[in-house]
């Protein structure tokens, strides 16, 4: 039995709808659950505890399954771990061992809570002046040569004044300056760009973006570190040029999404419309709608551009559309991105506890109720002020 197949079969016994097999299987279900330890019922409790649980997890389930099979355990064990995570998100995780045991730890063990990440960056003007940047009303940062700089709700945007357009040649007898701005994510924060061609560009935590206040040349051309989703506007005078970790992706008018962590493995280039062309020393790809480019980072790594002809595009957007995606996501992977958006520091005491997770939760999350799903498998944290203890 799939995922989709036991949220139906629930929806069913909830609705009154259940066979007589299908009500076995469900009451053998909690019972498992109850016998195993995995759901403790209180005294009295028992019956109404029965009546929620399904209706329980259906309001908890935010958006249509997309999981694979999971290792066998029953099924009763994948459901509470769904139903003890609450604040409207599902998680799933499993060991990398033959026999995954599945353990609940206490909840509320994390007296000292931190805040999820908020809408912040800061903006380096040409001069070298520095702006902080938050949610604000409308507000004139000021003018960078003819372009003027607006920060409205959370959005920066780069227009040219009437008469005076961001774009086209220099003239001959003055040539114009060209002027850079870089936009800065903290950890803990994100923001949206409007350059100057009306190419949108949203910014990961941790993450910059150089850029000039007009394209004036033969192309557009911008450097990225960290991660940024980008809808470029459509040009075929002027290509538009994303410089990132020692290597160049060339596109004409595109939306892709471009992570190049320095503590990442390899710099992940992915295609959701358009085209778009990775260069890398010599080697040259071009990508397709839904193809992922890899390029490890490693000082000794091959050159090679790895394709992955289908990528997972939900979990690659989901930091942009306000979720975690822990799809497939070892313990590393999830600790590095938890990082990011609380700003706080990963500490391991010990070896690190060899986990795969599946599912999502919401980035509006407070660190410990992620933290409480998190602590479902055998690993279990301790939060020194910013410090986050991975225990063994």
């Amino acid at each position: 039995m799939d995922a989709k197949q036991a949220i139906s079969l629930l929806q069913h016994y909830q609705e009154g709808k259940a066979t007589p097999e299908e009500i076995q299987l469900i009451e053998q279900w909690y019972q498992e659950l109850e016998d195993q330890g995995e759901w403790h019922w209180e005294e009295g409790e028992k019956q109404t505890l029965e009546a929620s649980m399904e209706t329980r997890l259906l309001q908890q389930i935010q958006s249509p399954l997309r999981v694979r099979s999971l290792r066998p355990f029953r099924w009763a064990a994948a459901a509470a771990i769904i139903l003890l995570l609450g604040g409207g998100s599902y998680l799933w995780l499993h060991n990398n061992t033959s026999h995954p045991p599945l353990a609940t730890a206490p909840r509320g063990n994390h007296p000292a809570d931190i805040a999820p990440g908020r809408t912040g960056a800061v903006l380096t003007l040409a001069g070298g002046q520095k702006v902080i940047l938050d949610n604000s009303a409308k507000s004139q940062i000021g003018s960078q040569g003819n372009t003027v700089v607006l920060n409205t709700n959370g959005q920066l945007t780069y227009t040219a004044p009437a008469g005076k357009p961001p774009t086209g040649k220099p003239t001959v007898e003055k040539p114009a300056e060209v002027l850079y701005n870089t936009l800065t994510t903290p950890r803990g924060g994100q923001y949206q760009l409007v350059l100057p061609d009306g190419s949108k560009v949203w910014l990961n935590a941790a993450s910059s973006l150089k850029y000039p206040t007009a394209f004036t040349g033969k192309e557009r051309s911008v450097e990225l570190t960290g991660e940024a989703y980008f809808e470029v506007a459509k040009s075929s005078s002027q290509p538009f040029l994303v410089k990132v970790g020692g290597m160049q992706v060339d596109v004409l008018g595109t939306s892709f999404n471009i992570n190049s962590y320095s503590d990442e493995a390899s710099i992940r280039t992915t295609l959701l419309e358009g085209s778009v062309r990775i260069h890398r020393g010599s080697g040259k790809v071009l990508l397709q709608p839904g193809q992922q480019a890899q390029v490890e980072t490693a000082p000794n790594a091959s050159a090679e551009i790895r394709v992955i002809h289908d990528a997972d595009l939900d979990k690659v957007m989901a930091w942009k559309n306000g979720f975690f995606n822990f799809q497939d996501a070892s313990l590393e992977e999830v600790m590095r991105q938890l990082q990011r958006w609380y700003d706080i520091e990963i500490v391991y005491e010990k070896d690190t506890p060899r986990l795969e997770f599946i599912g999502k939760m919401g980035r509006d999350l407070t660190l410990s109720k992620v933290l409480n799903g998190l602590e479902m498998s055998k690993v279990h944290f301790r939060l020194d002020g910013r410090r986050l203890i991975v225990l063994p």
